[in-house]
């Protein structure tokens, strides 16, 4: 263990050749502090500041990791043409702003709901009979600016903060490819040029009673992101994230998922809330492709998009699952104010979704909007929901909307439920 002093800030000057301020942690090493400080110098050349190698354990306990920098890239990339490869919304939203009725607009789609759209490539790995061999993800040169885990490489934070660190990649705070747990810990104003301002994550991840906020990544997941879409390398399949009492808060993106995005990956929170996030393009406060999501006691409030799903957006063959959860209080410029659900199975159970809008010029489902996917409500209340056209509550076209006895869909404005042909909306008056 090295005790560092008490409210001492250790600002590093210099870095090894690997773009690293201290040397690659390869063994079992703590750093334990009192409101201690390790820091970049501002006016020092960009690299990161911890960098924990294949079996490396690195312990942080009472520090703050402050202002690790990574060089950004020179391309550039619209974030429309990343979500572009999952959902059609924008494309959606584009075609009924210029004119095109809704119902036309979705018809055209109908014969192929997935045309335009790509799979993030898939990449089976060789093994031995009997054998299992697991798909390992590996890190951009760039990735992590304030701690980057290697693949092999362990990390605990306990009691600290990791703050005003930005990446040229992904991981603004934090990148993990090995295994991090975060607790009892604050990451906050840091930014990732592509991915997961706050924490990235390709491998295994646990935020325990944790504070991710006020964050910026420019394509996804402004606080947290399991995973990477395909951009100028190969996509990074999102690991296994556990989230327990944990706040997602204030996040931002240009891109998708405000305060929590997952691409091929598998999450579950419990007694976690995402608040107060914001994404420009989809899912405000959390968005999810081609993944597994169970949350149990959410609470999704308050969060914001300019396009579609202002507390949650589903896309590309996911798998959500809410238990006793709230969507409430969420704002969408286009469809679905509190839940935006394409091509993928959500389920909701003793949950609500109430107080949602869909307020743009072309605002479309006020609580839950669906396309060519499965939602499930049971003992689940869909109310107070607005949105600027018909329905405010729950809309459903080439999906399906399954309500049991126990669930209600009620008070929502202009209306309650609209079903294009070919979507169907179970035990619901309009």
């Amino acid at each position: 263990m090295l005790e560092l002093a008490k409210g001492c800030t250790y600002n590093l000057t210099r870095n090894d050749y690997q773009g690293n301020g201290l040397p690659v942690i390869t063994e079992h090493i703590t750093l334990k502090g009192e409101h201690t400080t390790i820091s970049r110098e501002a006016t020092a050349d960009y690299f990161r500041i911890l960098n924990v190698g294949a079996g490396g354990h690195l312990t942080i306990e009472g520090l703050t990791i402050k202002g690790g920098q990574t060089l950004d890239r020179y391309d550039s990339v619209e974030p429309a043409a990343v979500w572009a490869a999952y959902s059609d919304s924008e494309a959606l939203a584009a075609q009924v702003k210029a004119g095109t009725p809704l119902a036309q607009a979705l018809t055209a789609q109908q014969a192929n709901p997935k045309a335009g759209l790509k799979a993030a490539p898939k990449v089976t790995p060789k093994a031995s009979a009997g054998v299992v061999t697991p798909l390992v993800e590996y890190p951009e040169d760039t990735d992590g600016a304030g701690i980057l885990v290697q693949p092999g490489g362990t990390a605990e934070i306990l009691e600290s903060e990791v703050v005003l660190n930005q990446s040229g990649n992904n991981g603004g705070g934090v990148a993990n490819f090995g295994t991090t747990k975060i607790w009892h810990s604050t990451v906050t104003r840091n930014t990732a040029f592509f991915f997961g301002g706050g924490v990235f994550n390709a491998g295994l991840l646990k935020v325990e009673e944790s504070k991710i906020t006020d964050n910026t990544a420019v394509i996804g997941g402004g606080g947290i992101s399991n995973g990477a879409a395909e951009i100028f390398a190969d996509d990074v399949d999102g690991g296994t994230v556990e989230l327990k009492k944990a706040e997602i808060t204030d996040n931002e993106t240009l891109g998708f998922g405000g305060g929590y995005l997952d691409i091929e990956g598998n999450t579950t929170a419990y007694e976690t809330k995402f608040v107060s996030n914001t994404a420009v393009l989809a899912g405000g406060g959390l968005a999810a492709a081609d993944s597994q999501l169970n949350l149990h006691q959410a609470l999704i409030e308050k969060n914001s998009t300019a396009g579609v799903g202002g507390g949650v957006a589903i896309a590309f063959d996911s798998a959500v699952t809410f238990e006793k959860s709230s969507i409430k209080d969420n704002t969408a410029g286009f469809f679905g104010g509190g839940l935006y659900n394409r091509g993928s199975v959500t389920t909701l159970r003793d949950s609500e979704v109430v107080g949602n809008r869909a307020l743009g010029p072309i605002g479309v489902g006020g609580g839950i909007f669906n396309t060519f996917g499965e939602v499930n409500l049971s003992k689940t209340k869909v109310a107070h929901n607005f949105s600027t056209f018909e329905p405010g509550g729950v809309f459903s076209f080439f999906g399906q909307v399954n309500v049991d006895d126990k669930s209600a869909i009620t008070a929502n404005r202009p209306t309650n439920c609209l079903a294009i042909p070919g979507g169907t909306i179970e035990n619901c008056f309009a």
